[in-house]
């Protein structure tokens, strides 16, 4: 019972009783509607028939000579082969209802109804389906007193058999058009749901291993073809983020485990043999500089990871970036002196922005420790601000032998490294510009990159000056 209260029947098979429904409720009312017209059009032909015959006689009948002398009027002076037609039959009667002449086929009719003047429906003598139309209107004389009422009655056998021929070919024709339609709708039904049925396939077809599947539809751009263009183009965005997704956590499981091989092999060689406090101390001190590349490495993982889950903490107030960016430099200025470089400023003096402070301090900090890695011994580093109209942009440009063009376009990706081998030895991780980028894009700015071979990198940073929502 419950599978039968459950099942559905198929959306074209629907779709096709739907229309045929639609389609008989729309002929069955077109159908009344032409039938009422049809005989209320063929009553009136016949009405408009007795109203003429009615007329003739009365005017024939309206000598009052024969009336003066006889006190009867009679159809004797009516040229009746003239106004007779087919089942036909009409009365003269006194004001009082007695019948002085009558002709036609008077004994089909017996209730002629009262002496009213206007049209009457009756039922004949032969059965109940025999109607007649009839017409009353009276006769007067100079003084507009009613000498007579002329009745004529007309058989409306041959219309009620045009109406019954008429509603049997109506009975017969709808449930043929239906039929047709039916069969129609449903051919036109599965041909348009037939992309339907293909995206319906591919997708039970897909996996996250086989996402390089397309519909590749090629029919008219109507809905059905904005619905496998939309399936196409996610498919596309579920590819790449799903091979983002693979290779963020191939590089992240690479990053994790080389510091943890080198503490592993650390405690190992440490626990062989026993060794001097100095010596314990040193090793301590080694497996301090890996312990803090691992929570710097899960930081940036978390970092990352909240931003695509858009869950990163928004603290926006007004941010004085001179004060920022002086603390920072002013925090890297030993190992710059330690490495021999020159860190050179142009600051203004009021120079604010809108943001989260902390999450200016990362983005900051990122692009100076990466300038600070990158330049060689005894280069320079130049930190610039200046304060637009609707925006602040900060320049930090450092020294070297710059970056290939080829590597610009990844350089924001994460893990990506320019030179793997170099960069593993300084002890980056890759992510510092792929964490500046996201608390770039977080205070609606943007972050942009200019290289100059053998000249040095420049990375500008533009940030609105009133960014109130996250």
């Amino acid at each position: 019972m419950n599978k039968l209260l459950n099942f559905h029947l198929p959306i074209r098979i629907r779709l096709t009783l739907w229309y045929v429904l639609l389609l008989a409720v729309t002929f069955a009312l077109l159908s009344i509607y032409l039938i009422y017209r049809v005989q209320n059009s063929l009553i009136a032909t016949v009405d408009n028939s007795l109203k003429v015959n009615v007329d003739k006689t009365i005017a024939a009948l309206d000598e009052e000579e024969d009336f003066r002398e006889t006190g009867i009027l009679t159809f004797d002076i009516v040229e009746k082969s003239k106004i007779r037609p087919s089942r036909f039959a009409m009365r003269v009667v006194s004001p009082q209802g007695d019948v002085w002449d009558d002709y036609g086929e008077i004994q089909n009719l017996s209730d002629w109804g009262t002496l009213q003047t206007g049209y009457a429906t009756r039922i004949g003598n032969v059965d109940e389906d025999d109607e007649w139309r009839i017409l009353t209107q009276p006769v007067t004389d100079s003084n507009n007193e009613i000498i007579a009422w002329v009745q004529a009655a007309q058989s409306m056998a041959s219309i009620n058999e045009s109406m019954q021929d008429l509603q049997e070919q109506v009975v017969w024709a709808i449930p043929l058009i239906l039929i047709f339609a039916g069969l129609g709708g449903y051919f036109l039904a599965d041909r348009a749901l037939g992309p339907i049925k293909q995206i319906t396939n591919t997708a039970q077809e897909i996996t996250a291993q086989g996402l390089s599947q397309r519909l590749a539809y090629q029919g008219p751009a109507d809905e059905i073809g904005q619905l496998a263009a939309t399936f196409d183009q996610m498919l596309t965005r579920l590819q790449v983020s799903f091979e983002r997704e693979r290779q963020f956590t191939s590089d992240a499981a690479h990053e994790l485990r080389t510091p943890l091989t080198v503490l592993k092999g650390q405690i190992e060689v440490t626990l062989n043999r026993s060794r001097t406090p100095a010596e314990y101390d040193g090793k301590l001190q080694e497996l301090l500089v890996q312990v803090d590349r691992l929570i710097r490495l899960s930081n940036a993982l978390l970092f990352l990871s909240r931003s695509d889950q858009h869950q990163l903490s928004w603290n926006p107030t007004q941010v004085n970036l001179r004060e920022l960016l002086d603390a920072l430099i002013e925090q890297i200025q030993p190992l710059a002196q330690d490495k021999g470089l020159s860190i050179n400023t142009s600051i203004p003096d009021k120079l604010s922005v809108y943001g989260d402070s902390d999450h200016l301090i990362s983005l900051f900090m990122n692009l100076l420790d990466n300038a600070l890695k990158y330049t060689p011994a005894g280069g320079q580093i130049k930190v610039e601000a200046d304060n637009g109209t609707r925006d602040v942009q900060v320049r930090i440009y450092n020294t070297g032998a710059g970056i290939s063009s080829q590597h610009l376009q990844y350089l924001f990706n994460r893990f990506y490294r320019v030179e793997a081998d170099r960069s593993s030895q300084i002890g980056g991780s890759g992510l510092g510009l792929a964490i500046a980028q996201e608390i770039v894009r977080l205070h609606h700015g943007e972050i942009l990159v200019e290289n100059k071979s053998g000249q040095g990198v420049t990375f500008s940073v533009r940030l609105p000056l009133n960014t109130h929502v996250a």
